[in-house]
């Protein structure tokens, strides 16, 4: 599951994990904590993730597992059989599962690949539809599982920057662009519905102009025509990733933006600081303009922006489509400036622009 084709697709991270196999108990399908995402089921097949981002939500859990370590749900793929063809089973089939939101499902590890590999498969012989989202680089033999059930196949790509400095420093241990623009291209090419997510946005790196423009160069000469944005925010475990492991100037100019700012409910979290509106709204509508020299359309992520007006991100309306549970083609993107509401301005804080 992890060979020849594999090298060189990863980042700079000199050594991996340990994957550690671990039993797994109980129900392992759980109803998806965002609001927008209603009626979607999540499953994880381990803990911990080799990818190594610095602004990752899930290495902040204080339960995590140590940076060296990987945990695998080795008896993942059978409990999913149980719970799914369970004959006393009372609730119908779920209508979508989106597959590692605590974790990402393509991380150069053969254990986690093989569970991976055998809980799409049992998904997917059973006609319920996947979804996700990586930065990791897909094996050849997922694309060809994915091939053989389209229909029933929504997947994102993650992309921050083409700039190897800025993947090196964010997210050392994810595949290298290239590798994840390549996957791209061959999803495209096995019929598989496939877009991409710039989330999270770090303001002052990933949202300048020259940043933007060479990304949207590439993924217009790859077809795509929507993108997801949302941008960096922090919590508690969050801050202290930022502060431990980016240079300490850079930590700091980033932590600023946040000093001061209220608490929101975010997913499951009631600890999360988001960047000011007005931060946000000037990066996204620099975004939303380069993109659209492009001809790609942009959605700025409603659950990360509880304090904006929004709509679904087009990802999750391509899984609650895929589910039955919305119409296609309601997304509409938070501008022009008809589709958005100012916030309030707060005393010292700048206009919005």
């Amino acid at each position: 599951m992890l060979g020849p084709t594999l090298q060189g697709r990863w980042g700079a991270m000199g050594t991996l994990p340990l994957a550690v196999e671990v039993p797994r108990s109980g129900e392992i399908l759980h109803p998806f904590t965002m609001r927008c995402a209603q009626g979607v089921y999540a499953l994880n097949v381990g803990r911990g993730c080799a990818h190594r981002c610095t602004y990752c939500y899930a290495r902040a859990y204080r339960d995590a597992p140590p940076d060296n370590e990987v945990q695998v749900y080795a008896n993942l793929p059978s409990l999913l059989v149980q719970e799914l063809d369970n004959p006393r089973r009372r609730r119908a089939l779920p209508r979508v599962v989106s597959l590692c939101t605590a974790t990402d499902l393509f991380q150069p590890l053969p254990d986690l690949l093989r569970v991976t590999y055998e809980a799409c498969r049992i998904l997917l012989d059973r006609r319920i539809p996947i979804a996700f989202l990586t930065k990791g680089y897909i094996p050849e033999e997922f694309i060809a599982l994915f091939a053989g059930h389209a229909p029933l196949v929504r997947a994102r790509i993650g992309l921050l920057s083409l700039d190897l400095r800025t993947h090196g420093l964010y997210e050392p241990g994810t595949a290298h662009p290239e590798a994840r623009l390549l996957s791209l291209r061959r999803l495209q090419e096995a019929g598989i519905q496939v877009g991409v997510r710039h989330d999270p946005v770090i303001p002052g790196v990933t949202d300048l102009p020259w940043h933007l423009e060479a990304l949207f160069a590439r993924l217009r000469d790859h077809g795509v025509t929507t993108l997801d944005v949302g941008h960096l925010y922090v919590r508690p475990g969050i801050e202290r990733l930022l502060w431990r492991e980016l240079p300490r100037a850079e930590a700091r100019r980033l932590l600023a933006f946040f000093v001061g700012r209220p608490v929101s409910r975010v997913a499951a979290s009631n600890v999360t600081r988001l960047l000011p509106p007005a931060v946000r709204l000037e990066s996204y509508e620099r975004i939303r303009r380069i993109a659209a020299r492009h001809g790609t359309r942009t959605f700025l992520c409603a659950c990360k922006n509880p304090d904006l007006e929004g709509d679904r991100c087009s990802g999750v309306g391509e899984m609650r489509e895929a589910a039955g549970l919305a119409e296609p083609g309601r997304q509409v993107e938070i501008f022009p400036e008809a589709r958005w509401r100012r916030p309030p301005r707060r005393r010292g804080t700048p206009p919005a622009p």
